[in-house]
């Protein structure tokens, strides 16, 4: 009797398995690996697109010093070489890091304006 009682679970489980359904948030989950699919080929693309942008970049700067490098070559050897200049010529130029130190507090006093004024206007 038991392997009657087994053969007959048997039979309607067999029965019940042909009314194959889906589950009820199979839309939801089917959409939800579309959208992953977009979002992963639109990262693929927007790394080929950056890595190009560096490339190009990078070979247009090259060019560009080239083309200085050819056409001014030397003109720019001249300006970096030491002449000697009389001394009633001589101009006083503060130095460098001076005018990188007054520049940098500007620039960083410019960049606080700049963010006021975009924060205030879009948010």
């Amino acid at each position: 009797m038991n392997e009657e009682q087994k053969d007959k679970g048997l039979k309607r489980a067999i029965k019940e398995e042909n009314g194959f359904r889906l589950p009820s948030n199979f839309a939801y989950r089917t959409m939800r690996k579309v959208e992953e699919a977009i979002r992963l080929r639109e990262k693929k693309s927007e790394r080929r697109t950056l890595f190009a942008t560096i490339t190009a970049s990078i070979f247009l700067i090259g060019c560009c010093i080239a083309g200085l490098i050819i056409y001014f070559g030397d003109t720019i050897r001249e300006a970096f070489t030491r002449t000697e200049m009389v001394e009633t010529e001589q101009i006083q130029i503060p130095s460098f890091c001076l005018l990188i130190f007054i520049a940098i507090p500007l620039f960083v006093l410019f960049d606080r304006w700049m963010r006021k004024r975009y924060y205030k206007h879009h948010s």
